[in-house]
């Protein structure tokens, strides 16, 4: 609901893309949950087209972990609005986040060898570079 009213702002606004604040970490959850949910090996791209509101997404963040962003935001005192839904922190993803800190403490490294593989894996809608 927010990204479609934060679509159709953009829209009214006369803009052909828009940013999303997606991060390392938000590519990583969504294609293990992906994964595990619907047993297909998939994220979202860098960059989406949304044909039926004519506009295109970018997401600049994709290659930043979490990490550095709230380190970022803590050295330079961001404010940040807290998610008001009722149910943050207790969904899926929440659920997928703390399953890779677990694998991580048997696996160092997981999350980058998570993220390899999804940039080298044949995802639509990534460049052949990054393959």
């Amino acid at each position: 609901m927010r990204k479609g009213a934060l679509n159709q702002a953009a829209k009214n606004l006369g803009c052909n893309k828009i940013a999303y604040a997606h991060h390392r970490d938000d590519l990583i959850d969504t294609m293990l949950l992906s994964l595990i949910y619907e047993g297909r090996f998939h994220s979202f791209s860098p960059k989406t087209y949304l044909d039926r509101m004519d506009l295109f997404v970018i997401r600049p963040f994709l290659y930043i972990p979490e990490a550095d962003i709230i380190g970022f935001k803590n050295r330079y005192s961001l404010p940040v609005c807290k998610n008001p839904c009722p149910v943050d922190g207790k969904t899926k993803r929440e659920y997928v986040k703390q399953l890779i800190k677990t694998i991580n403490m048997e696996a160092s490294g997981v999350k980058d060898r998570l993220f390899h593989a999804i940039i080298t894996g044949n995802i639509p809608g990534w460049p052949e570079r990054s393959r």
